[in-house]
């Protein structure tokens, strides 16, 4: 027994240890989705807002041709050579990714105004300045021997960081201009990266390219401490700017290639965009992010998208000029065209198998088509049948509309009289109500008279064995009896009434005007005139008979009820 239960145990646990393992995985699939979707939805947002960007960049190119216009109006006025010297660099700055043929006009005009000032450091800087956009062109021999004529010793602490900046930059575009020589690709990757531990020691962390310089040191040090803390703070800077500037586009492209080192295809594809969208802002016709992105979207099979960025890359290309970029944005074109190219077989394959399908499908349709159209033909020799069959059924129908408009006829008739004997009904209940409440009030009127009748002879005889005959006189003489009698009689016939007519003194004053309605004293139930018309509502209409009821005269009875057809709302010509 022990034994089995410690089996029965382990099974126990067993079964609870894969239970946990299928909700762990369950669950990390749930978080893998849901990121996937997040991440899937964040970049579709990222791209429709390149692609707006993209859609208006013939309106930050006017704001741009705008500014240097201003700059050149301020430029024909200048008189001083300092100021031309400044004015030109703000052109310069606003030219040397926009169009490198009119930038390098300032260019030279700055080392001529240099050399007239006998600035030989300035002289230095601008030489600098056309080394990097002869570069930019494409002309490496010529930017090469331009370096050669710079003097290191009159350079300051900023120039010196950007000669070797722009040696950098020169090195890194032969490298893509010499493409699969290995040796003197390996060679220029090692100046390069001498260079660049050499101008480390030149630059601060206030310099504004500081963070993207360090970035490109990256390959050097992947995943250590040093390159987190670059990256961390790098995209710190680029969350936070608004994608506008060069500086923004130059920190965004150094973060997209951190994480290509890193193998996170995610985020270099998002900075990559982040840097496009800054570019574009900023006029930057040297674009090397939106060329990588489309490259990368060519990768991932959207083709569309690619073509248009990397048409958009050619175009600024050709602008510009940049030959060794020209070059590479040719490589990936021919990509996506031969893309575009498999694409259209396969779309011409699927359109011949569509048009065969087409085919069989219309030899079916024609097939149906036929056959519906006999079916049409029995479908109208039937419907002919039907007209016939529905015209005699109307005929019938008439006739039941006939006779049930007669029913209809006769119903009504019928409803009318039997509303006629429901009020006849009505009154008969409410006479014999009335009457059952009136002769149990008479019965009772009498035997209280026959009573009171009784006690009067009794009192009477009393009286006359007594001998007293004066106040037998004084009894019969007087009036007291017959005053109380009737006031108790009025009384007991105002409540009587009221009993089975509760509402008729409201009733009553309804018919009259406001400043006439009737109000009881204190203790009244009904007054003269109340009880003329109460008579009245038990149907006695004759006015003796009101007048013998009521003890008056009948001219009374005639006075009041006048008098009460005057003060109603409206005249009667009889009493109700």
């Amino acid at each position: 027994l022990h034994k089995e239960y410690r089996r029965q145990r382990q099974m126990c646990i067993r079964d609870r240890f894969f239970m946990m393992r299928r909700i762990s995985a369950l669950l990390l699939l749930l978080v893998v989705s849901g990121t996937l979707y997040s991440r899937s939805n964040e970049m579709s947002l990222l791209l429709a807002r390149l692609d707006s960007v993209l859609a208006n960049s013939g309106k930050y190119v006017l704001e741009k041709e705008e500014r240097i216009e201003e700059l050149q109006g301020k430029r024909a006025s200048a008189l001083k050579l300092e100021d031309k010297l400044w004015i030109n660099k703000m052109l310069y700055d606003e030219y040397f990714v926009y169009n490198a043929d009119s930038a390098m006009a300032y260019v030279d005009d700055n080392i001529e105004i240099a050399g007239l000032l006998g600035r030989k450091d300035k002289k230095q800087e601008w030489i600098l300045n056309k080394v990097f956009l002869l570069t930019a062109q494409g002309l490496l021999h010529e930017a090469e021997k331009e370096l050669q004529h710079v003097d290191m010793a009159s350079l300051g602490e900023e120039t010196i960081f950007q000669y070797y900046d722009t040696k950098i930059y020169l090195y890194s575009h032969l490298v893509q201009f010499i493409g699969s020589r290995l040796e003197m690709v390996n060679s220029y990757h090692t100046l390069e990266t001498e260079l660049k531990h050499e101008a480390k020691h030149h630059i601060t962390p206030e310099h504004p390219s500081y963070y993207s310089f360090c970035a490109s040191l990256h390959k050097e040090y992947p995943r250590s401490a040093e390159g987190d803390s670059i990256k961390a703070k790098l995209k710190e800077i680029v969350d936070k700017s608004l994608l506008a500037t060069r500086t923004d586009a130059i920190n965004a492209y150094a973060l997209a290639v951190m994480y290509y080192n890193e193998g996170d295809e995610y985020n270099y594809e998002k900075y990559l965009a982040c840097s496009a969208i800054a570019d574009i802002k900023n006029c930057n016709r040297d674009i090397a992010s939106l060329e990588e992105l489309s490259n990368m979207l060519y990768l991932q099979g959207d083709i569309d998208r690619g073509y248009v960025y990397i048409s958009h890359c050619l175009k600024a290309a050709l602008l510009y000029p940049n030959r060794v970029r020209v070059i590479n944005i040719s490589a990936v074109m021919d990509k996506l065209q031969h893309a575009y190219s498999q694409r259209n077989e396969m779309q011409e394959g699927k359109l011949r198998k569509s048009l065969r399908i087409v085919s069989i499908l219309s030899v079916v349709l024609f097939v149906s088509v036929l056959f519906i159209c006999l079916q049409f033909g029995k479908l109208s020799r039937s419907r002919k049948k039907l007209d016939e069959a529905n015209r005699l059924l109307n005929l019938h129908v008439g006739e039941l509309s006939d006779a049930h408009r007669m029913l209809a006829d006769v119903n009504k008739e019928l409803s009318e009289i039997n509303e006629r004997l429901k009020e006849s009904n009505n009154r008969l209940l409410e006479s014999n109500y009335v009457k059952e409440e009136y002769i149990g009030y008479v019965f009772s009127l009498c035997s209280n008279y026959i009573t009171k009748l009784e006690e009067y002879r009794k009192n009477i005889g009393r009286k006359l064995k007594a001998g007293q005959i004066d106040d037998i006189k004084s009894l019969v003489s007087g009036n007291t009896i017959v005053q109380g009698e009737l006031k108790e009689f009025y009384h007991s016939f105002d409540a009587i009434f009221l009993h089975v007519y509760p509402d008729f003194v409201e009733d009553f004053n309804s018919l009259l005007r406001d400043e006439e309605r009737i109000v009881l004293k204190e203790g009244e139930l009904l007054n003269t005139e109340l009880r003329i018309y109460a008579l009245v509502r038990l149907g006695i209409n004759d006015s003796v008979k009101i007048a013998e009821f009521l003890h008056c005269s009948p001219q009374t009875v005639y006075n009041n009820r006048l008098k009460t057809r005057n003060k109603a709302c409206l005249l009667y010509t009889s009493d109700a």
